[in-house]
This record gives C-alpha cells, sequence and structure tokens, in this order.
C-alpha cells in the first residue's frame, strides 16, 4: 500500500461502503476494518468486480471498543495517510445495557482509534470521524424556527439523562464520542489534524444491492422501505401519521464525499455538517406515488399538504459554512427517495418478488 492509503474503519457499513466506493473510484489505496474475514472476503469480491484495479484489503477488528483494538492495524501499516472512522453502532433494540450497547462503543471504539494513531502512526495527517446531528440536535428547540443549528452548536445532553432511552442514549453516546475526540486532540496534541462530519438522516441507495436480501434496511432507509409496506387509506384518520418522524436528511452519497474532501481539502479543526433539507415519510409518500405510477393505488397517500405543513415543526438550520467549504451541491431529497425506490423495486423484479 502507498503512502497515500487510507484507512476506513467499519468498511461493511452503509455509509463507509459508499466511502469506499468513492476511494477507489479515485484510486486511493484503501485498508478497510471488519468484524470478520467472511465479511471482508465477501466485499473484497464485490469491490474487485467493480473496480479490477482496485487496491483494497481488510483487516479484522473484532470489538473497537476493546483496548489497542486498532493498535496492530496501525503498527503494521506504515503507508496510512489518512483515518476515516466511521465504525460505531446505530441499531435500536438493544439487549445489553445502554452503556454496552452505545457509550461503550462510541466513545472507546474513538479514542481507541485516535490513541494508536498518536502512538503508531505519525505518519497520519487527517483523521475524520464520523459522527451525527446528534451532537449538535438541541432537543427542546426542536420546533424553535428562531434556534439555528448550525456547525458551532453543540447538543447539551449528559449521559445521566440519557442512559434510561435508548433514542437517548445513541444521541448521548454520539454527542460523547465526538467530545472525546476533540478533548483528545487538545490535551494529546497529535500530529494530525480532526475533522467531525455531523449528518442527519442518511438516504440513498445501497452500493450493493445484496443489502436488500433481508427486507430490511439501515435504520434511516428503512423509513423509505416503509412506506412501500403501507396500504391504501392508511393514515386517513390521521393528518399527522407520516410527519411525526421528520427531522433533517441527507444523501449518502454526498456524506461519502464528505468523507473524501475532509482530507482532500485539508479541512482539519472543523466540525462539517451535510444536510441536504429536512423530510417526512408524507413526503416520501408524495414522491413515490408521483413518480412510481406502478404503486399508485397500492401505498397510502396519506395526507400530501401536510409535508409542507410540517416542515415548521422541524429543526432550523444553517450549514452554509459546510456547503462553502466543501463546495458540495446536496443531492435533493426527491433523488435520494427515487434512486432507493428504483432499486428496492428493480431487485424485487429481479427476484420474483412482490411489488408490495
Amino acid at each position: 500500500m502507498s503512502a497515500t492509503t487510507v484507512l476506513v474503519t467499519g468498511a461493511s457499513g452503509f455509509v463507509a461502503l459508499h466511502v469506499v466506493d468513492v476511494l477507489l473510484s479515485k484510486n486511493y489505496p484503501v485498508i478497510g476494518t471488519v468484524r470478520s474475514a467472511e465479511k471482508g472476503d465477501k466485499i473484497l469480491k464485490q469491490f474487485q468486480t467493480k473496480y479490477p484495479n482496485a487496491t483494497l484489503r481488510f483487516e479484522i477488528v473484532k470489538d473497537i471498543a476493546e483496548e489497542g483494538a486498532f493498535d496492530e492495524v496501525l503498527k503494521q501499516n506504515k503507508g496510512i495517510k489518512y483515518v476515516l472512522h466511521t465504525a460505531s453502532p446505530f441499531s435500536f433494540g438493544f439487549e445489553t445495557s445502554p452503556e454496552d450497547a452505545y457509550l461503550k462503543p462510541a466513545v472507546e471504539g474513538t479514542l481507541n482509534v485516535l490513541k494508536a494513531i498518536k502512538k503508531y502512526a505519525p505518519q497520519v495527517t487527517n483523521v475524520i470521524i464520523t459522527s451525527s446531528f446528534a451532537s449538535v440536535l438541541n432537543y427542546d428547540k426542536v420546533a424553535d424556527q428562531s434556534f439555528i443549528h448550525t456547525e458551532k452548536t453543540w447538543n447539551p445532553i449528559t449521559w445521566e439523562q440519557a442512559r434510561v432511552d435508548e433514542h437517548a442514549a445513541y444521541i448521548a453516546s454520539k454527542t460523547l464520542a465526538e467530545k472525546a475526540a476533540w478533548d483528545f486532540v487538545e490535551k494529546e496534541k497529535p500530529s494530525f489534524e480532526l475533522t467531525t462530519l455531523l449528518p442527519p438522516y442518511i438516504f440513498g441507495p445501497q452500493v450493493f444491492e445484496d443489502a436488500l436480501q433481508s427486507g430490511k434496511l439501515n435504520t434511516s432507509c428503512e423509513l423509505i422501505n416503509d412506506v412501500l409496506k403501507t396500504n391504501p387509506g392508511d393514515g386517513a384518520d390521521d393528518p399527522t401519521k407520516f410527519t411525526k418522524d421528520g427531522l433533517l436528511s441527507v444523501d449518502v452519497r454526498d456524506v461519502a464525499l464528505f468523507h473524501v474532501l475532509a482530507f482532500e481539502k485539508n479541512l482539519g479543526n472543523k466540525r462539517l455538517f451535510p444536510v441536504q433539507g429536512k423530510f417526512s415519510q408524507q413526503a416520501f409518500l408524495n414522491i413515490v406515488n408521483k413518480d412510481f405510477p406502478e404503486l399508485k393505488g397500492k401505498i397510502a397517500t396519506g395526507t400530501p399538504q401536510a409535508a409542507e405543513d410540517a416542515l415548521k415543526s422541524y429543526p432550523a438550520y444553517d450549514n452554509s459554512e459546510s456547503a462553502k467549504l466543501t463546495g458540495v451541491q446536496f443531492i435533493p431529497l426527491e433523488k435520494s427517495v427515487v434512486d432507493t425506490v428504483q432499486q428496492i423495486l428493480h431487485y424485487k423484479k429481479k427476484h420474483g418478488l412482490p411489488l408490495k
């Protein structure tokens, strides 16, 4: 691997696969970490088909929260120049304690990779961490349009407030992990520069369609998949049924691009806030009913006008600084939804599955 090698942690994740895809399209040598050789072998074959001349391999990191988890990877690969840390849990319904399910993997996983870089990889110049809008969101200001969430906004939540609820535990874990990273840089003065990314809900197609095999997608995209499972008349007696889960969104392809631009444009010591706009499942229904005539009459229509009406109850934001720094023209919500639904329908048709 060359001296421009990029390490991507948690390389089998939804966002991470898109990050690897962007990197390989730009001819960067890539090392990814995965939890098992089986998973790495499968992804390697898929990318080799897409990029026959790519330089890609995988290292096994079974538990990112285990002390020294990334030590050997950084010791043995002196060509790594950039580290993109995407590995972190994001699924609800934990069976262990919230500390073990969210806080420990997020915080310890982040600190483990930073410690390993400082100790064994002084050649690394940039570290990019996938944080979350969770680190920005002020829950008591969600519907307050005078409160503008920006790259400088921090979520004030504490672990004591969060540990009793799994959604709050996830949000706090992302916030505390990001704070831990910035604290590490301030105290340890490593040679690398840190950038954190703060994406909200992330939509868009999967890199490889085998992710559709189970019929259930990653947490964000499942919100789009869910509207394809609705029935005509759903929500007829409740105009707010499909606007309750609205927030901010961004396309996964833009999030992946942000990871790469963060080091290509040397955007160190910054928090970057990739956002396309606001969304609701009602907006999804409006798009799908308009753009997919084959589904019209088979899924709900909900209350079409509610999509626009609901925007004022979602967080106000300003990410103009991030847009200016990166130059990214964000993929609109309609394209994110259309591309996702097209992929789902194509998969179903290909495998003889009912569209509904």
